[in-house]
């Protein structure tokens, strides 16, 4: 029988196909784990074509793999997908955390996809809540806290988002992290926040207590984020989602609050929820016979494009207008997110790399006793590698801190895989030769890396 979680492929019998979860081989050679995980992430780019004029809607709320137990593609795997798709842009929204994000960007980068950030915050007192419920204490498995839809548009927003999902895991049982409402006020700025679908805290106000504490909580989620909140519909071929969406887009124009089509994708493809239903019968500690209505009704949580998304919401054109209009004003991705070293005070008429190389040859005919020819030509591949980088600032910093100390007669020592560094040998920084032991530089310092 053959495996419904791995997709077809053109591979021969004796070859795995490449997005194979078990154990990976080449031909009669083991690979290590390290050489599967980078063989998963592998993938052949098609860039979407290019369009004239901006695409309507983009997909706000795709969670991978690393939310836990919730998410069934990896990152790379829904890069795929919507670059099949033709979309602009994705957002990455795991649960509590953006683990995911750097792996996300790098592979949107290679397609040609702007990858937006965010994060699913869970809520303290509505987890308290639902754990409390005589509807979950008469069931083996509580329903899952409901979870606000946090995006990132600037810097500070970043910077927020990280503190706020820090704050809320502190000295709580690891798993179980949590977000008070006043947390997540004092983080708010920056941010802007999806109502969720039916994981949201509006959807599930409504399902308790109907339209007067839905409008409650939505005024709540409006005042934290002014001008900011976006009414989340999803349409999945659902009676009862449906229900809900009338009542979502009634509570939105009350208070003219945009709408916003999302899919909530927590797989790629279609063929994925296979795997998905398994996480999600894992999630819940039972059997995927005895899962039920745990499991989702229709195969619809995949990445999807601009074209299925209209035709699901051809009453509500603005709600797809708006996810367009959303991600572009969402100006945040991990490319916005280097460190900038302190300026080093430089002599008159020197540049980073100019008195870096002084200095560092300068060291180096003093280190290297004698300097070879074999010494020279590694100094010369890591001074180039360390221009190109733009690194040469921080190496006349950490030089500078070991000078300071090597004066005031502070012990200092470099360590780790800087101790593969022919320049930071030449720099005092280090104590090992590292052309004599034959030490790799790339450990330390690559372009790849």
């Amino acid at each position: 029988m053959s495996d419904k979680r791995t997709r077809p492929s053109t591979n021969p019998p004796s070859e795995p196909p490449a997005r194979d979860l078990g154990l990976l081989s080449l031909g009669p050679y083991k690979v290590s784990p390290g050489a599967r995980k980078e063989k998963l992430r592998q993938r052949s780019w098609k860039p979407p074509a290019s369009h004239e004029r901006p695409r309507p809607w983009t997909e706000l709320r795709a969670a991978s793999a690393f939310s836990f137990l919730d998410g069934s593609s990896l990152p790379e795997d829904l890069i795929e997908e919507a670059a099949r798709q033709g979309l602009e842009a994705m957002a990455l929204v795991d649960r509590h955390g953006v683990y995911g994000a750097p792996r996300f960007y790098k592979a949107a980068r290679e397609a040609g996809i702007r990858a937006l950030v965010g994060a699913e915050v869970v809520l303290a007192e509505e987890r308290a809540r639902a754990g409390s419920s005589r509807a979950a204490r008469r069931s083996l498995s509580p329903p899952d806290p409901p979870r606000l839809t946090l995006l990132v548009e600037s810097q500070t927003g970043y910077r927020n988002l990280c503190r706020l999902l820090t704050e809320a895991a502190q000295g709580r049982p690891k798993g179980e992290p949590a977000a008070s409402w006043e947390m997540v006020e004092r983080h708010a700025a920056g941010l802007h926040c999806a109502t969720g679908g039916e994981e949201g805290p509006v959807a599930r106000a409504l399902s308790a207590g109907g339209l007067a504490a839905a409008g409650e909580t939505l005024e709540r989620i409006a005042s934290l984020f002014p001008g900011r909140t976006h009414v989340e519909l999803q349409r999945h071929h659902q009676r009862a989602e449906e229900h809900r969406n009338r009542a979502l887009v009634d509570l939105a124009r009350r208070r003219r609050l945009p709408l916003l089509a999302t899919n909530g994708a927590r797989y790629a493809r279609r063929q994925d929820k296979e795997l998905h239903d398994v996480m999600t019968a894992i999630r819940h500690h039972t059997t995927l016979d005895a899962a039920g209505r745990l499991l989702a009704a229709q195969r619809e949580r995949h990445v999807k494009g601009e074209r299925e998304m209209s035709a699901l919401f051809a009453d509500l054109p603005e709600a797809v207008a708006h996810a367009g209009e959303l991600s572009r004003r969402l100006d945040f991705t991990l490319a916005d997110l280097g460190y900038r070293f302190p300026d080093y005070p430089l002599p008159p008429g020197e540049t980073p790399i100019s008195f870096l190389r002084k200095v560092a040859w300068n060291g180096a005919r003093s280190r290297f006793r004698p300097l070879t020819a074999r010494a020279q030509a590694q100094m010369e591949k890591e001074l180039a590698v360390i221009e190109k980088l733009d690194l040469a600032g921080y190496f006349l910093i950490v030089w500078d801190v070991v000078e300071y100390c090597r004066r005031e007669k502070i012990l200092v020592q470099g360590r780790g895989s800087a101790a593969n560094s022919a320049v930071c040998y030449a720099l005092s920084i280090t104590a090992v030769d590292p052309v004599k032991m034959e030490l790799l530089f790339e450990r330390f310092l690559s372009e790849e890396r």
